[in-house]
C-alpha cells in the first residue's frame, strides 16, 4: 500500500525508494541470532579471552625474539668510520630535493657542485681486517680455450672527471665507488654456481624475517643492495669474504649495467635518430613529425614494434667493454673511460666483459687478489701509457722538415 500510495500521490524518485527500502527490509534470520547469543555465551564464559591471550603471548613471544635477532646484528656492525658511514648517498623520492653525495675526491672543488661535500678526514679502508680469517689462494689456467668466470662488484656512480697522460691525451672518466661488497651467499647445483654480492648500509629496523635470517648466518652486517653474479665452481669465495677495487686491474675491460636517465616522452628524432622533414616546400609545423605510419588498403594497419614516439629513458642499459684507466685502493674508487648509465648516486653492476676474454686473461687474478701479510701495496694504480706517442703513428716523416733544411714558408 505505502508503494502504491507513493507512487499515486508523489513523483516516483530515487529517494522515496531507498526511504522504503531501508525502512521495510526482514529482521534477522534466526540462524544469525543463534551464532550471536552463542558468541555472547562463549564470551561470558571466557573462552574468547583465553584465545585473546594466548594470541598476545604468542606476539609478545615474536618480538622478543626479533628484538635479540636485530642486536645481534648491530653487533655485527663495524664501530669504526668505515666507507658506508663516511660516504652517505641520499637519494629522496621527490624532484624538489636535491641529490646529495658526500665524496672526499682532491678533484672536486668546493662549492663547484651544490651535490658534492667534501670532508677533511679519509675513511678507513677495512678489507684487511674482515679478510683475515680467510685464506684465499690464487690460480692461473694453461688452457688457452678455457672461459673462466668471476664474480662482480656492485657500485654507486659519483659522477665525471678527467685526466691527461704523459702524452698530453685528455681521457674523459666516470668515478665509481664501491661500499663494503661482502659475499652473502653461495648458490650451488649441478649446473649452476653464483655469488650473492651485498653492498651498502640499511637501516636494521626496516629488515623482514628472511632477510635477517640470512645475514645473520652470514654472520655479517645487514646490505642494503644484493646482485648474484654466475661464476665457474673453481671461484668460489667463502662467505663474508670483502672484495676490493683491487679485485680490478688498471687496463682491463668490464661491462656495467645500470637503469639510463629517463628522459620522459620523447620524439621520434630524438628516440629513434629520424631525419627531419623539409623545412620549405610547403611544410608547415611539421617539420619533427613522423610522417606516414601504414600503408595502403593491404595490409592496411601499422605493424607492430614501429619506431614511434614514447617513454625515453629509464631502462635496464649495459654497456661493454669499457677500459678501467685508475683505481684508488683506500678510498675505494673505479676510475673508467667513458660514460656509465644512470645518474649520480645510482647503482651499477660490473663484472668482467666477456666479449675481452683474450686480453684480459693476463691481467686478472682468479678468484681475486689474494693479500699477503705485511706485503705493501700502491695505493693508487694508473694505467701505463704507450711507449710511443699515439700520434706519431699518424703522421709521415715527410710531414716534419728534416736536419739542415729550412722549412718551406
Amino acid at each position: 500500500m505505502l508503494l502504491r500510495f507513493i507512487t499515486t500521490t508523489h513523483q516516483l524518485n530515487w529517494a522515496s525508494l531507498y526511504y522504503f527500502t531501508k525502512h521495510t527490509r526482514p529482521k534477522a534470520q534466526p540462524h544469525k541470532e543463534k551464532t550471536r547469543a552463542k558468541a555472547i555465551s562463549d564470551d561470558k564464559s571466557g573462552k574468547i579471552a583465553k584465545s585473546d591471550q594466548e594470541q598476545e603471548q604468542r606476539q609478545q613471544q615474536e618480538n622478543l625474539k626479533k628484538k635479540i635477532e636485530l642486536e645481534k646484528l648491530r653487533a655485527l656492525q663495524p664501530k669504526m668510520h668505515t666507507w658506508s658511514s663516511f660516504y652517505e648517498t641520499h637519494i629522496p623520492q621527490t624532484k624538489k630535493i636535491q641529490k646529495t653525495i658526500y665524496l672526499s675526491l682532491n678533484e672536486q672543488q668546493e662549492g663547484r657542485n651544490k651535490h658534492y661535500k667534501k670532508f677533511t678526514q679519509p675513511p678507513m679502508d677495512i678489507t684487511e681486517e674482515c679478510n683475515k680469517e680467510f685464506e684465499i689462494k690464487q690460480h692461473t689456467y694453461e688452457d688457452p680455450f678455457a672461459q673462466p668466470k668471476r664474480a662482480g662488484l656492485i657500485a654507486v656512480k659519483v659522477g665525471m672527471t678527467a685526466q691527461w697522460d704523459k702524452w698530453g691525451y685528455r681521457h674523459a672518466l666516470t668515478v665509481l665507488q664501491l661500499d663494503n661488497n661482502q659475499v652473502v651467499q653461495i648458490v650451488k647445483s649441478d649446473t649452476y654456481t653464483g655469488l650473492q654480492i651485498g653492498a651498502g648500509a640499511v637501516n636494521i629496523k626496516t629488515l623482514k624475517k628472511p632477510q635477517i635470517g640470512l645475514f645473520l648466518k652470514a654472520n655479517i652486517p645487514p646490505k642494503k643492495y644484493i646482485k648474484e653474479f654466475r661464476i665457474t665452481p673453481e671461484n668460489v669465495l667463502p662467505v663474508g669474504y670483502m672484495l676490493s677495487a683491487r679485485h680490478f686491474t688498471p687496463g682491463q675491460y668490464i661491462d656495467i649495467q645500470g637503469v639510463s636517465t629517463g628522459k620522459g616522452f620523447g620524439g621520434t628524432v630524438k628516440r629513434h635518430n629520424f631525419k627531419t622533414q623539409p623545412a620549405t616546400h610547403g611544410n608547415s609545423l611539421c617539420h619533427r613529425q613522423l610522417g606516414s605510419t601504414g600503408q595502403r588498403q593491404d595490409p592496411g594497419r601499422v605493424f607492430k614494434g614501429k619506431k614511434m614516439p614514447g617513454h625515453l629513458g629509464n631502462d635496464k642499459v649495459t654497456c661493454e667493454g669499457i677500459q678501467i684507466y685508475r683505481i684508488d685502493a683506500v678510498r675505494q674508487l673505479i676510475y673508467v673511460k667513458g660514460s656509465v648509465p644512470g645518474k649520480p648516486g645510482s647503482i651499477v653492476f660490473l663484472k668482467d666483459s666477456w666479449k675481452v676474454q683474450k686480453k684480459n686473461k693476463d691481467l686478472l687474478n682468479f678468484p681475486t687478489l689474494a693479500v699477503e701479510n705485511g706485503k705493501e701495496y700502491a695505493k693508487e694504480i694508473v694505467m701505463e701509457a704507450p711507449l710511443e706517442d699515439p700520434e706519431m703513428e699518424e703522421t709521415h716523416e715527410n710531414d716534419f722538415p728534416k736536419a739542415g733544411e729550412d722549412a718551406e714558408d
